[in-house]
């Protein structure tokens, strides 16, 4: 409710007149927006004359603008519409109100000899906003449900939780967290056990604060059921000087938001890796150049998805071997029989040998699922190692003795980066990844994901062939290790594909 205020004059040098000063208070004003601070003032039996009059305005103590002949401001976005004193209009106006500016206000009115003054309160609005950071539930476990409200002005709010609207019990509200701007954040909290007769039900989170137009803010959301991630790393023999590849298998996730870390000795060693593209499984791969400091140093794959309470870390140890140890043990064993010159001879040979033939190509096995179910999705995943520039990876699928090719993954250009998942048409898609070693070599990862379908799958295998530059085929493998299991909405035994191939000649 408006406050008026009428101060009388001073009696000075026998002279008697009224002046009058109004104000309206309190004053609301929307965080960002432009306040008006009314003030208002009347002379009775004279007229207003600008000669005799000053204003001042003020906050805190400090002065913010004044009047007396013309016009001086001292904080930056205040004004005041001089043209108006001659009809009794003083009002201050507030650019971009900040939380920071609510408070008390002083407008002080000389109207020589005559001098009024009055307060008034601004009050600083700001709306709270709603997000629900995760939908995501595990059927049959308890659950801990947020509703995240942030940016609210003032610090007074209530935190109601529904289900088909009617209130459900949640924990108690804690203190709100202060904002450098001075707006608050709060976040309620949900705990239950969610079952089948959630699915598909309104959930809501629903704010009472005096920001709101209507009094009130609700989010309606529904419950994702989600399946946390199964985590596994896939480490090779560290050997002291030769860039080699970890692999971090992560599947059977749901929903497909995600995001995988690697960490070195607990200190993350590069930006999280997120994959929205819909998938289920995910490998993200690593490469990592051990050197003498690096014995029992810690590798970790760090999982992050919205089932988890906190994340899944997966690690595995650093142990050294050198490239010189195998051949010492030849040494050994034929130094009772030759001398000692065949034994360097022996001995120099065989390093030799060993040493280019861990510098020529080779091929991991492809590794995937062994059970397939129709209607999820899979991957394969083929690595070869020391690739020289321009090899390429190529997938195709081998059903009834026919090959049908699937995708080329060219790597060019990658420079170490993981590629996106590339459509390759409506059923497949294909990630390669490119990861340089030493003179010229790299690693070349290649992964092909699909849905499962039946029968289409029955029977199938998936072949990986590496690919020079030149067009000599490297390396081919073969993936049909798995068994076709049917989905819940089919029946039957298992089929193990091996049993559904015609019988070779």
């Amino acid at each position: 409710m408006g406050a008026r205020v009428g101060l009388f004059s001073l009696l000075l040098g026998g002279v008697c007149a009224q002046l009058e000063v109004m104000v309206d208070s309190p004053v609301a004003a929307q965080l960002g927006s432009q306040a008006l601070l009314p003030c208002t003032f009347t002379v009775a039996n004279a007229p207003i004359s600008p000669e005799y009059l000053a204003v001042h305005w003020y906050f805190q103590g400090q002065e913010l603008a004044s009047y007396d002949d013309s016009l001086s401001i001292s904080r930056p976005g205040v004004s005041m519409d001089t043209e108006q004193l001659a009809s009794g209009n003083a009002s201050l106006v507030l650019h971009n109100v900040t939380v920071s500016e609510q408070g008390a206000y002083r407008c002080l009115v000389i109207h020589s000899p005559d001098r009024g003054e009055q307060s008034l309160y601004l009050a600083v609005l700001a709306v709270p906003t709603i997000a629900i950071p995760s939908k995501a539930v595990l059927r049959g476990e308890p659950n801990l449900l947020k509703c995240s409200v942030s940016g609210f002005h003032p610090a007074d709010i209530a935190v109601t939780w529904l289900r088909a609207g009617e209130v459900l019990p949640a924990s108690p509200l804690p203190a709100p967290q202060r904002n450098p701007d001075g707006t608050f954040n709060v976040s309620s909290s949900l705990t239950f056990q969610p079952t089948e007769q959630d699915q598909g039900v309104a959930f809501s989170c629903q704010v009472q604060h005096a920001a709101l137009p209507r009094g009130a803010l609700q989010t309606d959301f529904q419950l994702v059921f989600g399946v946390s991630p199964m985590v596994n790393i896939h480490a090779p023999t560290f050997v002291q000087g030769k860039a080699q590849v970890l692999m971090c298998d992560v599947k059977g996730f749901y929903p497909e938001a995600i995001a995988v870390n690697w960490l070195l000795n607990g200190v993350r060693t590069e930006a999280p890796r997120v994959n929205p593209n819909g998938t289920f499984n995910l490998e993200s791969f690593y490469q990592f150049k051990p050197v003498a400091e690096s014995e029992g140093a810690e590798i970790s794959c760090e999982v992050q998805h919205e089932t988890l309470s906190r994340p899944i870390v997966r690690s595995v140890r650093v142990h050294l071997e050198y490239e010189g140890t195998q051949v010492s043990v030849i040494v050994l064993l034929v130094s009772g029989t030759v001398s000692a010159l065949a034994v360097a001879g022996v001995a120099f040979f065989l390093y030799k040998r060993s040493r280019a033939a861990r510098q020529m190509f080779t091929a991991s096995d492809i590794v995937g699922p062994k059970v397939w179910v129709p209607g999820e999705y899979v991957s394969l995943v083929c690595i070869g190692y020391h690739c020289s520039a321009g090899t390429e990876a190529t997938w195709a699928k081998c059903q009834n003795e026919e090959l049908m090719p699937i995708a080329r993954g060219d790597p060019s250009g990658s420079d170490g980066e993981e590629q996106p998942l590339v459509p390759i048409n409506s059923l497949y898609k294909v990630q390669t990844q490119m990861l340089p070693l030493d003179k010229g070599s790299a690693t070349l990862a290649t992964t092909l994901m699909f849905r499962v379908r039946s029968p289409e799958d029955l029977g199938a295998r998936y072949q990986c062939c590496f690919i020079s530059k030149d067009g000599r085929t490297l390396s081919t493998k073969e993936f049909g290790d798995y068994t076709l299991r049917p989905s819940a909405q089919t029946q039957g035994p298992a089929v193990d594909p091996a049993a559904a191939r015609p019988a070779e000649e």
